[in-house]
């Protein structure tokens, strides 16, 4: 069976530290980024993109009828959310797709590894039958 290799490619260890030291460097520069688990998501609204949407068009009316907003509504403290949900999109947009490419790339190479891994097993497996068999019969076989 001939195998496909659509994927041959080494990350050099120079090239990883690299990476790993530019990761580091970008998550230093995200200081006040928190990380929830999965109680504090779960009592959270769900939100995404769409969502701006409406928060955008709320602020839009707290503007025009500052008078209707309640008093424990802080205005400068949703536009800085959004401010803030806008420049993360920004940085994770290009990250989900470097995500996906090494995500993609790691299952690629490891069915790649795997498939002719599975033929070297029963050539194994085949072998050691026949010597089984050869010994039985009495006649070993290198």
């Amino acid at each position: 069976m001939n195998y496909p290799n659509l994927l041959s490619a080494t990350i050099p260890n120079k090239d990883i530290k690299e990476i790993i030291d530019a990761i580091n460097f970008i998550n230093n520069k995200l200081p006040d980024l928190v990380t929830l688990d999965s109680d504090e998501l779960a009592s959270l609204p769900k939100t995404g993109k769409s969502t701006i949407n409406f928060v955008l068009e709320n602020l839009n009316e707290a503007e025009k009828n500052a008078t209707l907003i309640p008093e424990d509504v802080d205005i400068d403290e949703i536009k800085k959310d959004v401010k803030l949900i806008h420049s993360i999109y920004k940085i994770l947009d290009p990250l989900k797709k470097l995500e996906k490419k090494l995500e993609d790339s790691a299952i690629l190479a490891g069915a790649e590894a795997y498939l002719p891994s599975i033929a070297i097993y029963n050539a194994m497996k085949a072998d050691a039958i026949r010597k089984r068999h050869a010994k039985d019969r009495g006649k070993v076989q290198a």
